[in-house]
């Protein structure tokens, strides 16, 4: 397949996950991040990353789980997040390309950390940390929409991270 369509679907991905750290809902949230790793998935088959398609598995299904924590009891088990993490662990070991695999199954399971908070500002805050094992790998496979991502994802969260936690704050202190 041409590498400009396999490129471009990524970009696709990018799009929805960039958005996702501008909501303030964690419905929305993870809804936009499922859509995302969705994408992602067929843009990391076409390239034969398997590692970040096994990544990209478990994550949507861990993304669909987590959101129905609230509703749901049988979401909201605490046993959920260790579930995943050794999910990223194993199916990262059965897709072993190299050294760099670890890096998203150390990007995934700190997500699945920060995913896993109800507060979405504590998801935005964790959601820092996962982005530069993922650019690395990114930049190992040559996903040219998977290192934009994380410069923008990791940039949507900052901004995120401002508009609704720091400047929020701000105004809370500057109007006593």
């Amino acid at each position: 397949m041409n590498n400009w369509i396999i490129q471009g679907i990524g970009f696709i991905g990018l799009g929805f996950l960039v958005l996702a750290f501008q909501q303030n809902n964690r419905k929305k949230i993870l809804f936009l991040i499922l859509a995302g790793q969705i994408i992602f998935l067929g843009h990391f088959i076409l390239l034969g990353a398997w590692t970040a398609v096994a990544m990209n598995i478990v994550g949507a299904v861990r993304t669909l789980i987590f959101s129905y924590k609230e509703q749901n009891k049988w979401a909201n088990k605490p046993y959920w997040p260790f579930f995943f993490i050794a999910c990223f662990i194993v199916f990262g070991a059965l897709t072993w390309q190299g050294w760099y695999s670890i890096l998203p199954i150390i990007a995934m399971s700190i997500e699945t950390i920060g995913l896993w908070m109800k507060n979405p500002k504590f998801i935005r805050i964790i959601n820092i940390f996962p982005h530069p094992p993922w650019f690395t790998y990114n930049l190992i496979i040559g996903s040219w929409p998977g290192i934009a991502t994380e410069i923008l994802i990791f940039g949507s969260v900052l901004v995120g991270i401002w508009r609704f936690d720091v400047n929020k704050e701000t105004k809370k202190y500057s109007n006593r």
